[in-house]
């Protein structure tokens, strides 16, 4: 059974008090679990453009000076799989600068390269996968803090500490694997015949037919390049809208993540929103404040932070929002591989 230490607060507070943070150090012996100069990774998402729902980093201000004090702390993301500000290395740190993140005196870094292509292999040989295209920074990071904003989404239902572990944490190449079914398609109404996209392709599946170029599914590796070099738009991702089997890719990849690797976890259940802080719009909170989060075990911080939420609220509100979507399903399939245990001890203080 896992401890899950929680203390109840709010973003205001958060912003005026940041100190409440340092309070998990002392509860959760943090700091014995830490070397000397451990190169520490701190995984976090550093907001898409136009979204004001990310961390505000003012509130992990003194956390962070009290890791540079003792371990080399680094901020991390990884790029996008979408079109955005996120989509590769430039626009993302020019982003993350704007939000505020280098203003905290560690380095801030994209993990997986300037386009979001450069990773490792890890087996897992499970259901899905047996192996997983992680961030290339993995392999030398000695420790991972994740720093999770509690959202809702609307393909898992929330994004917290899992998500933020098998989505964060893969490469482009990783979250292709995750989210699509087919290999990516090239719109013909939109392709001018540059051949960009063909010349770019490691695995030789792209081929111009008449006027325009098409993928050949049976050869794509699924490594995402030719979304990165077209300059037309031209070529769709087709999600998959099967939620459960989305949930169990992605619990994989937090296996892979966290296989051999220490790690803890922080998750921020404040400015809740009903969608994850990659929308590019500016969001609202819809319910309350609820505190903050910390564990070693990524599936009991996350049952733990939806329990209480439920219980605060007297219904269950991810259910209310995206009926259509069974969150409860990477709870027990994250179990039943090992990735943690939604079984816990909350300590509330």
């Amino acid at each position: 059974m896992a401890d899950v230490f929680f203390k109840r607060t709010t973003l205001n507070e958060l912003l005026k008090k940041p100190d409440i943070l340092l309070t998990f150090l002392d509860k959760s012996k943090l700091s014995l679990k830490l070397k000397k100069r451990d190169f520490l990774g701190i995984k976090i998402h550093f907001g898409e453009e136009g979204n004001k729902s990310y961390l505000n980093p003012k509130i992990i201000k003194p956390l962070i000076k009290y890791l540079k004090r003792q371990t080399k702390p680094f901020f991390f993301d990884t790029n996008t799989l979408y079109r955005g500000q996120r989509m590769n290395s430039i626009d993302h740190l020019v982003l993350a600068s704007q939000h505020g993140f280098h203003s905290l005196g560690i380095p801030v870094m994209v993990a997986d390269g300037l386009k979001g292509n450069d990773y490792v292999e890890l087996e897992i040989d499970e259901h899905h996968f047996d192996k997983c295209f992680i961030t290339a920074l993995w392999k030398d990071v000695d420790f991972i803090l994740c720093l999770s904003h509690f959202t809702l989404h609307m393909l898992t239902g929330f994004g917290a500490a899992i998500k933020n572990l098998g989505m964060g944490l893969a490469s482009k190449r990783g979250k292709l694997a995750q989210h699509c079914e087919v290999s990516p398609r090239i719109n013909e109404a939109k392709c001018v015949g540059c051949g960009l996209c063909a010349a770019s392709c490691p695995a030789q599946c792209i081929e111009k037919r008449d006027s325009f170029y098409t993928i050949l599914n049976e050869r794509c590796i699924g490594c995402a390049q030719c979304i990165n070099v077209c300059p037309q738009d031209a070529i769709k991702i087709i999600w998959s809208n099967e939620y459960n089997l989305l949930q169990e890719k992605m619990v994989e990849y937090a296996y892979a993540a966290t296989k051999n690797k220490p790690c803890a976890y922080f998750n921020f259940c404040i400015f809740i929103t009903k969608e994850c802080d990659c929308m590019n719009k500016e969001k609202e909170g819809f319910v309350e404040d609820l505190g903050v989060f910390f564990s070693y075990d990524p599936v009991a911080i996350d049952k733990a932070s939806i329990d209480l939420l439920i219980q605060r609220e007297k219904k269950d509100i991810l259910k209310e929002i995206h009926p259509e979507v069974d969150y409860t399903h990477q709870f027990r399939y994250a179990q039943e591989i090992g990735l943690g245990s939604t079984d816990y001890n909350l300590i509330e203080f």
